[in-house]
């Protein structure tokens, strides 16, 4: 999807998510709407999918991830392009097991990330703090990887292949949501989301930089289709959301159009009050680009 909450699976840090859900269980007449209102969280351990492993490298003073541009890692504050959610990065070398990583849109920090390597250099930890929110409000995460392959002798202990072990991130991400009829929202508690009409035009993603939209169906009634798209209009991004017969499950099958990647994971009911399940959460990112 794009980056508002998603962000994370592929890239590890970003963002940005995805969004709603609904529906109400197949035969159910009545009040089937008011089954799935209410907040909801990820479940971090149902998660599974063909992401591919993130590659670093950072040799020669320069930083590299994927097929981002390389940036200089002198600690200042380079241009870069590609993207709508980030136009300008610093990369900062603190030592052979830490990098540290700013990143800016139209002028405004958009995203911290802090690169951690073990004392062994076989786990990658991302420590990042998300400020593109409505509210301003640093959203946090952390992701996890392991190691795929020997070390690269002479480059920073960061560069080599890392597949993703976990990712969580604090409940400013849960999923607040509400179908009315044929109005459906998908709100954060930093005021990231949407408010859109089931089968009508697309419409602004508040809290995502790029412009993106989204756009959403209902094609049976357990189920909820999200469809993101471009500034542009081009379709990125489907999520695919089903309502389980015990009304506090969603599973959810997330798929990138462009990197033909394929999320499937399931989505909780939480009770904010006692916070009852499973306290961290995830977000998952599902661009190419860089994930805060």
């Amino acid at each position: 999807m794009n980056k508002r909450t998603y962000a994370l699976l592929l890239n590890g840090a970003i963002l940005n998510a995805f969004a709603a859900v609904l529906v109400c269980t197949s035969g159910v007449a009545a009040s089937p709407d008011r089954s799935f209102n209410g907040r909801w969280r990820i479940d971090t351990a149902s998660l599974k999918g063909n992401a591919p492993p993130t590659t670093f490298v950072l040799t020669g003073g320069n930083f590299k991830r994927d097929e981002n541009e390389a940036v200089k890692a002198d600690g200042q504050l380079h241009r870069v392009s590609g993207s709508g959610y980030v136009d300008e990065q610093s990369i900062f070398i603190e030592n052979d097991h830490v990098i540290k990583e700013v990143d800016k849109v139209h002028a405004k920090l958009a995203y911290t990330v802090e690169y951690v390597v073990s004392s062994d250099g076989n786990t990658l930890t991302w420590h990042v703090a998300s400020f593109t929110s409505p509210s301003g409000q640093a959203v946090t995460s952390e992701t996890v990887m392991r190691r795929i392959g020997p070390l690269t002798k002479g480059a920073h202990l960061i560069t080599g292949r890392w597949k993703r072990v976990s990712v969580t991130a604090d409940s400013k991400n849960d999923w607040i949501m509400k179908l009315d009829g044929n109005r459906f929202s998908w709100r954060t508690d930093v005021g990231t989301g949407y408010n859109a009409t089931i089968g009508g035009k697309s419409v602004k993603i508040d809290g995502d930089n790029s412009g993106a939209r989204a756009q959403i169906t209902r094609p049976r009634p357990d189920t909820i289709v999200e469809t993101d798209l471009s500034a542009n209009g081009r379709r990125d991004a489907v999520l695919t959301m089903q309502l389980m017969p015990d009304r506090n499950t969603i599973r959810a099958t997330a798929l990138t159009i462009r990197m033909k990647t394929s999320t499937t994971f399931y989505v909780r009911r939480v009770d904010k009050k006692s916070e009852s399940f499973n306290k961290p959460e995830v977000r998952i990112c599902l661009s190419i680009d860089t994930c805060r």
